[in-house]
């Protein structure tokens, strides 16, 4: 009767109405994107700018949570390092001769709507340098993993291997090379971070198990951003 169903409908505590409670799937995942701000990606800034903020303002609407991070090197040729380590005699196999340089364009706890104008940061042409990846690498996953979300991503945008002029110089010449895919492989077998290469023009296999070769050059297109979400899925390997 009329007077039970008002009765049934008003009572939050009555559940005889619904066949099945019914859940709304949420995202417990955060996709860090770590941008290669070493000089010769500086062509390549607006569109890597315009995909990576697409992404996220994506990944958002979604319920992701998403970090933009950059990496270049305090200056050209060493810096300071070289200095200091010519004025102590030029030891053998010294390791890193330059300075890091570790950027935040976008924390994980701050929405596009807030960081947007930050995020536009990585247009600065002085900041392309020099790239040491696998310290970089390295960072970005310690930040993920002070984060709570049970899925962490990362995501590494960059057009080439690692690059020091004074590092390889006075290092062999595969050493940051090395030291990467040490980083990676670490990183991996220890299972809390997927580490992801998305590779501007080049195919970064050397480096990242899982990767994704893209043109730069051509316009940003619905195909891209489908193999992109492919390789987030776990689906796309190169």
């Amino acid at each position: 009767d009329g007077a039970r169903l008002s009765q049934l409908i008003s009572s939050p505590a009555e559940r005889r109405l619904f066949r099945q409670d019914q859940y709304k799937p949420a995202a417990d995942c955060v996709v860090s994107f770590l941008i290669d701000c070493s000089g010769s990606m500086k062509t390549h800034s607006e569109p890597v700018a315009m995909m990576v903020d697409l992404l996220i303002r994506a990944l958002e609407m979604v319920g992701v949570t998403t970090e933009m991070l950059g990496f270049t090197t305090g200056g050209w040729n060493g810096g300071r390092a070289v200095k200091e380590w010519m004025a102590h005699g030029k030891p053998a196999h010294p390791g890193r001769l330059n300075e890091v340089t570790h950027m935040v364009f976008k924390e994980a706890d701050r929405n596009w709507r807030r960081a947007r104008i930050d995020m536009c940061a990585l247009l600065k042409p002085d900041l392309f340098r020099e790239g040491i990846d696998g310290e970089a690498v390295d960072w970005a996953c310690n930040r993920m993993l002070a984060r709570s979300e049970e899925r962490r991503i990362l995501i590494v945008i960059s057009d080439g291997c690692p690059a020091d002029s004074a590092t390889g110089r006075a290092n062999d010449e595969f050493y940051l090379d090395n030291h990467l895919k040490e980083v990676v492989a670490r990183r991996e077998a220890q299972g809390a971070v997927e580490i992801l290469g998305l590779g501007v023009g080049l195919d970064l296999s050397p480096f990242y198990r899982r990767c994704l070769a893209t043109d730069m050059s051509q316009a940003l297109d619905n195909n891209l951003f489908y193999e992109i979400v492919q390789l987030i899925g776990g689906r796309h390997r190169r």
